[in-house]
């Protein structure tokens, strides 16, 4: 079962915003300072890498609960967490860094570390992986 990552707005205006700046002041650099050739083509290099990642994380980023395992996946994060290492799962607004387009996320805490998520429905996903994951300790609160 595939669930997409919630998306707050205000992220994506961060994301997309810093993108449409960058844009912006690349071009007015290159149109006040005559840029050669070189120049053009490396700052039009740089803008398009930065709104491929940028894509790239935004339109990819979705939780898998497979048969036997978790699958993370945004850009180039792709990780695979078996449910028998799973340990406990909660709802929390944690800001650290992580696979998550919203502040609305999901603690996993699993074996080898603990994972960020945000699904769009984390109540469904938190009952599904408890059916999935029956000696973790899932809070729905």
């Amino acid at each position: 079962m595939k669930y997409s990552s919630k998306k707050d707005w205000w992220l994506g205006l961060i994301l997309w915003g810093a993108v449409a700046y960058g844009a912006y002041i690349s071009t007015y650099a290159l149109i006040t300072e005559k840029a050669n050739l070189l120049g053009i083509l490396i700052t039009v290099i740089i803008n398009l890498a930065l709104i491929g990642f940028i894509s790239w994380l935004w339109f990819t980023t979705y939780y898998i609960l497979e048969e036997k395992e978790l699958i993370i996946r945004s850009g180039p994060i792709n990780k695979k967490i078996p449910y028998r290492e799973i340990s406990s799962a909660h709802k929390t607004l944690n800001p650290l860094s992580s696979p998550a387009l919203s502040l609305k996320r999901i603690n996993i805490t699993y074996q080898f570390g603990m994972a960020l998520i945000s699904p769009k429905n984390r109540d469904e996903f938190l009952q599904k992986l408890s059916e999935r994951c029956p000696n973790a300790t899932i809070k729905f609160d």
